[in-house]
């Protein structure tokens, strides 16, 4: 048996993971990342969640994006608070630089 140590919640396409994020976790954090293009380092903002439960296992991981449209979704959710509430199902819709990202709330 291989045991795989996973700190990070990784979207495969087009497959929903449901998770649960701890309470009050919702956060900002800036990041350097290296540009696809340029291959220069770059500082970005990235939202970033605790999760305390991945597809009905329970976890210590954590999520996080740089696109701005997830994490101002998850903004909302977490100033309303339905981001502590519920599971989240998250499915990643990869195509080039348009990806897209749905979110059910569970």
């Amino acid at each position: 048996m291989i045991l795989t140590l996973e700190n990070y919640v990784k979207l495969r396409a087009d497959l929903e993971t449901v998770i649960r994020v701890k309470d009050g976790s919702f956060r900002v954090e800036a990041a350097t990342i290296t540009d696809r293009q340029t291959r220069a380092p770059k500082q970005v903002r990235k939202a970033v969640v605790d999760v305390i439960e991945e597809n009905s296992l329970p976890v210590s991981k954590t999520f996080s994006t740089l696109a701005e449209k997830l994490a101002a979704q998850l903004r909302t959710m977490h100033d309303n608070g339905d981001l502590y509430r519920y599971r989240i199902g998250l499915t990643w819709h990869p195509a080039g630089y348009a990806t897209e990202y749905s979110i059910r709330l569970l």
